[in-house]
């Protein structure tokens, strides 16, 4: 999964880092809370301050938590010593709306939606890396992503882990009109010029990272990603900035891990 999301900043990888199953399924997970800073919405000038819970729940194969830009239910339904392979279904919640910004008014709102995903996930000592695939299947018009990463990660001491490495992501038109597209409408309301967006390279970014840990089941850490857009995502007149940077820090509670 991608480890920065949209919305949340950037709790996803301490959610995704997946418990594995055993033959006696038990209750784990992380509960704690994170506050950060992300711009106003993908491609903005001016950055907002989030304060978001971060929760985790595993119950054998079974998971509640992020994945990509999606909080989602899900299935770890394989794995081998070094892959772990999952499947569900979730949603954005906090999906781009027009009140978000006034560079935003006409626009109208992008809808909460249904997606369903499919990730395969990497990891061994020193190496995480993974690809999520996601389709809106709600009808709702905001398609089909595609995101890869992969994280350098070194365990300095018994209590801090460190790790930075690239992601991409990948939109199909769907996606890429709805998130950075203007129609004749939107451009009528809003004053800004008429814009298709087609498939490719939403964005770059470099992300990077620190956990360390406080107690057996205190944690916190900090977590930083510079994006850049590319493509339509950089060439929509909604994109004022092309570089973004997302930072933040969080401290949760580990239980039964």
């Amino acid at each position: 999964m991608h480890p920065f999301t949209r919305s949340t900043l950037c709790f996803t990888l301490l959610a995704c880092q997946p418990a594995l199953a055993n033959s006696d399924p038990q209750w784990s997970g992380t509960l704690g809370v994170g506050a950060g800073v992300s711009p106003e919405f993908a491609g903005a000038r001016d950055d907002r301050v989030n304060v978001r819970p971060v929760i985790r729940l595993n119950y054998g194969p079974f998971f509640i938590g992020s994945v990509a830009d999606i909080t989602a239910v899900g299935w770890r339904f394989a794995r081998t010593e070094h892959w772990v392979f999952a499947t569900g279904i979730g949603s954005d919640f906090f999906p781009r709306k027009a009140s978000d910004s006034d560079h935003l008014r006409g626009l109208g709102d992008i809808s909460v939606t249904p997606r369903a995903f499919v990730s395969a996930t990497y990891h061994q000592q020193w190496l995480r890396a993974g690809l999520i695939t996601t389709q809106d299947i709600g009808g709702n018009d905001q398609g089909f992503t595609l995101t890869g990463y992969a994280h350098l990660q070194w365990q300095a001491s018994a209590a801090l882990r460190l790790f930075a490495g690239p992601s991409l992501t990948w939109g199909d038109s769907d996606y890429q009109q709805t998130q950075y597209g203007v129609n004749a409408e939107q451009a009528a309301q809003s004053g800004l010029p008429a814009f298709t967006a087609g498939s490719g390279l939403e964005k770059g970014a470099l992300e990077s990272g620190l956990d360390y840990r406080i107690t057996q089941h205190w944690l916190t850490g900090v977590r930083i990603s510079a994006e850049r857009l590319q493509e339509s995502a950089a060439d929509s007149p909604i994109t004022q900035q092309r570089n973004q940077l997302r930072y933040g820090a969080f401290i949760s509670w580990q239980f039964g891990q």
